[in-house]
């Protein structure tokens, strides 16, 4: 049994209705793109009322904010997701490619897009490695002034492991 032809009508159907997906995936695109750089600044809000809990030694405090904090990086770790989903529809391995074969306008704003998420997540990854610095200095001094090992507090069966 053959298969019949799509007439020129139905062929230019089936494009325009591709064409239309390709926009809204496009768009798509942009406002995810737009609602991480919104995360990240979300993000880099809470790593620096982190980093005042830390050098106040408001525990009571990081107890409350932490959960926050991990709330935000897993959205960001979504939309990331979201985001390469979106480039694989597209037959796309990154953004780059992508706005290579795009009209320069388009191109323009989505690279504007992610180089505004990627500068921000750099800042945000800068500034957890300062938090992650000033806590091991804070428990590398408590350590010093209690006189203990790091070990001495670790489970019992992790040390038989050592």
């Amino acid at each position: 049994m053959s298969k019949v032809a799509p007439t020129a009508g139905q062929a230019t159907n089936q494009q325009q209705l591709r064409q239309q997906q390709i926009r809204q995936q496009l768009m798509a695109l942009k406002q995810g793109l737009e609602q991480e750089a919104a995360g990240y600044e979300d993000l880099h809000r809470l790593l620096q009322a982190q980093a005042r809990l830390l050098t106040h030694q408001d525990h009571q405090g990081l107890l409350a904010h932490n959960p926050r904090q991990l709330q935000t990086t897993e959205e960001l770790a979504d939309k990331a997701t979201l985001r390469d989903g979106l480039l694989q529809e597209l037959g796309m391995s990154n953004l780059e490619a992508l706005c290579q074969r795009l009209p320069a306008a388009l191109a323009q704003t989505l690279l504007a897009c992610w180089q505004q998420v990627q500068t921000q997540a750099r800042q945000c990854r800068a500034l957890n490695d300062s938090n992650g610095r000033l806590l091991a200095s804070q428990k590398e001094w408590l350590e010093q002034r209690l006189g203990v090992t790091p070990s001495e507090y670790l489970p019992q069966a992790f040390n038989a492991q050592l």
